[in-house]
């Protein structure tokens, strides 16, 4: 039975989910289950930054503080307040969000290169009040400790590491359908017709400002989620959340995934992370100790291979990965 448009977004959430959760039971390594739940939860915060960039055209380099405030101000909620986990989740969401629209609100005040300048600089000033410990809020260098009192028992230790991949294939699941219902509304209509001409919304009669004012507060609130299942995952809030490299990883995620294509950004997150995590491991694994030291130097960074291959997406391939995916799609069905 065909299902309704509406609907449409479900097929492809049932068959993650089918997959993903049919392979859980060969999962009994808990570092495995550990390096896929954050690959899950930057899946899901790259697709909430594609929000901005890919459907609304809003290139900011200030994401990850919403991203951090969630994690902090839940963080917070529980080490300060004794809050239990719901609560200080939803303070946590309601926090960035407020955040969320008092920068929205000056940042989109202007457009293009100024709006990512200024973007950047609300998130560059979010990191250097967490890595400062101004007013004593966010614990500095030493972060912000999860509150274990708070957390259920279900959530701590190695022993339920499974039960952390599944909340951020939940959080995965709740953030790809949110972008993918909001991209089929009316708003999100608007919104990509923002992205290719702002004047002609206006001349329609529409307000630009209060729609990209309501994208941003949206992804917001949805990194903001993803900072709360961060910090039950790695125990802690700490200023590197806040920082502009990991808005900039976004970027890269988002790129080298497909932008604008929903699945291609968590693609783009999913295997961004899971080469960062490995890529980390070959020095120490000794799989680089027969290449020369010109070769082996560079090879022992991360951030250099993932620079090459991101080089290589957008030489060869500017859709990304799912632009990649739809072109030899196309090339087969014109050859069927």
């Amino acid at each position: 039975m065909l299902l309704p448009t509406k609907y449409k977004f479900l097929i492809p959430v049932l068959f993650v989910l089918a997959g993903v959760v049919s392979f859980t039971p060969v999962l009994d390594d808990p570092g495995l289950q550990q390096t896929l739940a954050l690959a899950f939860l930057f899946g899901a915060l790259a697709l909430s930054y594609d929000l901005l960039l890919g459907f609304t055209g809003l290139l900011s380099f200030g994401h990850s503080l919403y991203y951090a405030a969630g994690a902090y101000g839940a963080a917070y909620a529980m080490s300060s307040w004794g809050w239990s986990l719901p609560m200080a989740a939803l303070f946590g969401i309601f926090f960035s969000v407020g955040i969320a629209v008092f920068t929205g609100i000056a940042a989109l005040r202007v457009g293009g290169i100024a709006f990512a300048m200024v973007t950047l600089a609300f998130g560059e000033a979010g990191h250097v009040i967490a890595v400062r410990n101004l007013w004593g809020l966010s614990g500095g260098d030493m972060t912000l400790v999860l509150n274990y009192e708070s957390v259920p028992d279900f959530f701590l230790g190695v022993a339920n590491t499974r039960n952390l991949y599944l909340l951020s294939l939940v959080v995965l699941v709740i953030v790809y359908t949110s972008v993918w219902w909001l991209t089929q509304s009316s708003a999100g209509r608007v919104w990509q017709a923002l992205r290719e001409n702002e004047q002609r919304v206006s001349v329609l009669g529409l307000k630009p400002f209060s729609f990209k004012l309501l994208a941003f507060v949206i992804a917001a609130a949805m990194a903001a989620l993803v900072g709360v299942a961060s910090l039950i995952i790695n125990n802690n809030a700490n200023p590197g959340m806040a920082a502009s490299t990991t808005t900039i990883s976004l970027l890269l995620m988002v790129v080298l995934g497909g932008i604008a294509t929903r699945w291609g950004a968590v693609i783009g997150g999913l295997v961004y992370v899971i080469l960062n995590q490995r890529l980390s491991s070959l020095d120490t694994e000794g799989a680089l100790s027969g290449l020369p030291n010109w070769l082996s130097g560079p090879m022992s960074e991360p951030a250099f291979i993932l620079g090459v291959i991101f080089i290589l997406v957008v030489m060869f391939s500017p859709g990304g990965l799912a632009g990649a995916f739809y072109r030899l799609r196309m090339k087969f069905a014109t050859k069927a």
